[in-house]
């Protein structure tokens, strides 16, 4: 355990005239100024948002893989300590050690928007008395504009100019909360990352502006936001333990940072680096976990769950690979079979998912009559299953083929390509109990009669796109 633990605390808690919001403010503002004078300098603001944004070449940032919350936790503690190391100028040596970036709990059932430090023009400094412009509401973006990425126009050089935000309703922030909660009941790593990342991404569209696509990161509410995908990855761990964690997910190199070791399996334990969460009283013991499975499995079972030793296994309904043509229509069509058996959880999966440029959400419908498209609303519980959204990656940088990915070897020394396909899981479990609970068929089976999905991509200003755009090799819908 590191000698200084101090814990990362509710942004909603930090009031205009708390020292610890004006310490965040004002580390930004000095890492910025390094920016301004140079802006390979790796101690900057623009230099450490690019490593998620594509500065000098392909970003670093891990999505569509199981790497996305182990990768995304020392990238946010990278920051942290060099906002800290700004923070030394300005603060006593006492404040800078115990600073700890915040986290924003947009899942929280009290959520309300925007955190307000972040949404005000100005701030008063607390040492001068000057009224400044708040570092948190926007910063600049000095690199060169990647065309498409935003749900604006193309901004004319010349750069820098800055990040902004367009929210979405409210509702649609709420509504987050219960994707999050099914995500932190996953016993499984493998289930849990893939079920994360959707609100993740979801939240990010919801912001919309500069978060809507992968230079997310030039935006201050990206840290505060990733921060709280950091803790609920730290209540999962305290919940189910990091025994289900995969190998290749362990040894993963959490590429560009230069901490001592950089093996995902490093940054498992956070009170050895340096923090802990300030409402660790809502941690799920293993001992409530396991009180929960006892309703879903044995006793035994349930115990072998918690501490990784057994997976519960998906019961595998039905595939679809040739149902996936390369060139796709409007509106994509996959018949199902039936699934034949009673079932708690259902989950749909994308596998061999191609990374995208732009940002899209896939809208899963199912035995809707007549063809859904992108005005068919997502109120009818009976036959929307659930969205996917898809973090866009933005243009390939450099050279021609410089994002082509190359046969990979037996004898290869590298790592798999960073834009490598991944894969997508949507929990679909209360869209399938509500077809379940309107089946016709009087078969004697308990669980859903044959089903026919309908998949609707739609781009960040809700128009409908060809299928085209979103390639993946095979569709599974699975149950337990």
């Amino acid at each position: 355990m590191a000698s200084n633990v101090f814990a990362r605390e509710n942004i909603r808690n930090w009031t205009e005239t708390s020292r610890k919001l004006y310490l965040f403010r004002r580390g930004l503002e000095e890492m910025q100024k390094i920016s301004e004078t140079s802006i390979t300098d790796e101690r900057g603001y623009q230099w450490v948002a690019g490593v998620h944004g594509g500065f000098g070449g392909e970003p670093y940032c891990q999505h569509s893989n199981l790497n996305f919350v182990t990768w995304h936790r020392p990238y946010v503690l990278d920051f942290e300590l060099k906002l800290r190391d700004q923070i030394r100028k300005i603060a006593s040596a006492a404040e800078a050690d115990e600073w700890r970036l915040p986290y924003w709990d947009w899942a929280a059932e009290s959520v309300t928007g925007l955190p307000d430090s972040f949404t005000v023009s100005t701030y008063v400094d607390l040492e001068t008395g000057e009224t400044k412009p708040n570092p948190l509401l926007s910063q600049p973006y000095q690199l060169e504009w990647d065309p498409g990425l935003s749900d604006a126009p193309s901004p004319p050089p010349p750069w820098p100019i800055n990040t902004y935000r367009n929210p979405k309703d409210i509702s649609q922030l709420k509504s987050l909360r219960e994707l999050v909660q099914n995500a932190l009941k996953e016993p499984s790593f493998t289930n849990f990352s893939p079920a994360l990342e959707q609100p993740h991404n979801r939240l990010h569209v919801w912001v919309m502006g500069y978060m809507a696509t992968f230079r997310s990161s030039f935006d201050p509410i990206f840290w505060v936001h990733h921060a709280n995908v950091d803790r609920q990855f730290w209540l999962w761990q305290r919940k189910f333990s990091n025994s289900s964690i995969p190998s290749e997910v362990r040894d993963f190199p959490c590429q560009p940072f230069k901490f001592k070791d950089i093996k995902a399996s490093a940054f498992f334990e956070v009170e050895q680096l340096g923090y802990t969460y300030a409402e660790s009283q809502n941690v799920i013991t293993r001992s409530t976990a396991i009180e929960t499975m006892n309703l879903r499995f044995s006793a035994a079972r349930a115990s072998a769950i918690a501490d990784g030793i057994e997976m519960p296994m998906a019961g595998l309904v039905s595939e679809a690979e040739e149902a996936v043509p390369p060139v796709f229509p409007q509106t994509l069509e996959i018949k199902l079979d039936p699934i034949k058996n009673a079932f708690e959880r259902a989950y749909l999966r994308l596998y061999d998912l191609e990374h995208t440029e732009k940002t899209y959400e896939i809208r899963v419908f199912a035995n809707r009559e007549g063809t859904p498209d992108a005005t068919t609303p997502l109120t009818d519980e009976k036959h929307y299953l659930g969205s996917f959204v898809l973090l866009g990656h933005g243009n390939c940088p450099g050279a021609p083929g410089h994002c082509d990915r190359m046969a990979k070897t037996e004898d290869s020394l590298r790592q798999k390509h960073h834009l490598s396909p991944g894969l997508a899981l949507l929990d679909v479990t209360k869209g399938l109990m509500h077809l379940k609970e309107n089946r016709t068929s009087t078969n004697g089976d308990v669980g859903v009669d044959p089903i026919l999905l309908s998949l609707v991509v739609v781009d960040l200003h809700n128009q409908q796109v060809s299928h085209k755009q979103i390639q993946f090799a095979r569709l599974s819908l699975s149950t337990i």
